[in-house]
């Protein structure tokens, strides 16, 4: 089990059981709710034969945060922008088997569009989109 982030009151944990399928789950540090859930099946999240990046969870609570967790198949992570601003994230270890990278991130509120992820693929850079929970929202900070 890996924790994906602890925000104000509550926290993201990942998994996976020991027949391979993905997990995740929320829990509020007072103890007032929890959730969680798992694939049906393996092959739900079955590791890619090109590179790609993965949206594996996604969780917000409105007016706090949204949590993200991504893989990355074939790639490894170098950036993740919002706007051309950095978006702090971490790679998370323990969790899936060693092909899949998993890395959490975590944005203000109801921020909407999508960020920018730069990847290094056998020793070249690219770029990949990930849309986030929300659109965009007036007055809601929004990636492009």
């Amino acid at each position: 089990m890996a924790t994906a982030s602890v925000g104000q009151g509550s926290a993201l944990f990942v998994w996976a059981t020991t027949d391979g399928r993905f997990c995740s789950g929320a829990a509020a540090a007072d103890g007032g709710s929890t959730v969680s859930t798992c694939t049906s099946s393996p092959g739900d999240t079955a590791f890619s034969s090109h590179p790609k990046l993965i949206q594996l969870v996604t969780i917000g609570a409105i007016g706090t945060s949204q949590n993200l967790v991504i893989g990355a198949d074939r790639e490894t992570v170098q950036s993740v922008t919002c706007n051309g601003s950095p978006v702090p994230f971490r790679r998370l270890v323990g969790v899936l088997d060693s092909r899949r990278a998993l890395y959490a991130f975590d944005l203000p509120g109801q921020t909407g569009g999508s960020v920018t992820a730069t990847v290094i693929r056998a020793h070249a850079t690219a770029t990949e989109h990930v849309n986030l929970l929300w659109e965009r929202h007036d007055g809601s900070p929004t990636c492009r």
